[in-house]
């Protein structure tokens, strides 16, 4: 009966421990091949096997939850705070599907991961949306950048997409379009909002200010999935860069970086500054005593992870060495961020068993 409960009330950051572990997996396997060190990509290996099977048992565990408590688990996709946090899960799984492309070279099961969590992301993308526009008053003190949770997975599919396609899985370049325009405007649309809601209101409570570190994935993902949408990835751009200088088309180097550059360090660019001004945020209600622990906590660990892979991809185009350094700082800090989390979430879950139990 004690399992029963516990299972009713399970809420959905238990996903996110399954989002931000595949951000770990997928900055070690990244930073591990930039910088030749094998340990860091067995790392990556051995984590990949361990989220997966973790993922099985979190949505096992939820499906029951569902079954015992469908609709009232249904309610909280029309709630306008906590709906588009909902759609942690469909990324969830389709970062599984990068963990499988990337780091385990098995693009097929990469591909089941793909297709179930752009279906099951498009579903809650229209659904939290809908609600969000249909809901009789919302109040923009309201207004949180988890509400970027969906445009962030819109965003991803155009990426994961293209990888899957350079690897022989069918993939329509025009569908993944559709995600990346509708992510884009519409995380554009909400930023305004954040920005609005900022600087005209009150600032948000302690446990709220890990979602403010959301804002640095959409443009740090739009970056890496603009370049895998262009075939200008890392190891393809070097390609084009060395054939075009074979053929001695100088133009077409100049125009060929001015392309890459210019939407780059557009979003790059942009994660770069909200990244010092969301420290300074942090450092000010930490010095203040204001950072109590919640569940949000984990909103920390993905979004650096991901500014963090798009730092590397930029020095690999670029070869400025203080990119590396700045991409390996970037790591440093998403391992420190997810294992305070992660120690955090344990010991409040065990005083929570025992003050139960008492």
């Amino acid at each position: 009966m004690k399992l029963r409960e516990r299972i009713k009330g399970m809420g959905i950051a238990w996903f996110s421990f399954n989002l931000a572990t595949s951000a770990i997996i997928l900055s070690s396997f990244a930073l591990g091949a930039v910088t030749r060190t094998p340990a860091l990509i067995a790392l990556a290996r051995i984590l990949a096997y361990i989220n997966t099977a973790a993922f099985a048992a979190i949505a096992a565990a939820f499906f029951v939850k569902l079954a015992l408590v469908g609709r009232q688990a249904a309610q909280m996709v029309k709630d306008p705070v906590r709906g588009p946090f909902v759609t942690v899960i469909s990324i969830a799984i389709m970062l599984l599907a990068l963990d499988w492309s990337i780091v385990l070279h098995n693009p097929w099961v990469a591909a089941g991961f793909f297709y179930t969590g752009m279906a099951l992301h498009t579903i809650l993308f229209i659904a939290t949306t809908y609600y969000l526009l249909m809901h009789p008053s919302i109040e923009v003190h309201r207004m949180n950048p988890g509400w970027y949770m969906p445009p962030v997975g819109n965003i991803l599919v155009p990426y994961i997409g293209a990888l899957l396609a350079s690897k022989g899985i069918p993939v329509s370049m025009s569908l993944m379009g559709i995600y990346l325009g509708t992510g884009l405007i519409s995380w554009i649309a909400l930023f305004a909002i954040w920005l609005y809601r900022s600087i005209f209101h009150h600032p948000p409570p302690g446990s709220m200010v890990p979602l403010i570190w959301i804002n640095l994935a959409p443009p740090s993902v739009a970056a890496l999935s603009y370049e895998a949408m262009m075939g200008l990835g890392p190891l393809a751009y070097h390609k084009l860069v060395a054939a075009i200088t074979r053929a001695h088309l100088a133009a077409c180097m100049h125009l060929l970086n001015a392309l890459y550059y210019s939407v780059y360090y557009t979003f790059w660019g942009l994660a770069g500054l909200l990244f010092a001004l969301i420290i300074v945020v942090t450092l000010a209600y930490a010095t203040r005593g204001r950072m109590e622990f919640a569940e949000s906590w984990w909103a920390f660990v993905f979004p650096v992870a991901a500014y963090s892979i798009s730092t590397i991809h930029l020095y690999m185009h670029v070869r400025e060495a203080w990119l590396l350094y700045y991409a390996a700082f970037l790591y440093a800090l998403t391992w420190l961020l997810y294992l305070i989390t992660t120690f955090y979430s344990i010991y409040h879950a065990y005083r929570a068993a025992k003050a139960n139990q008492g």
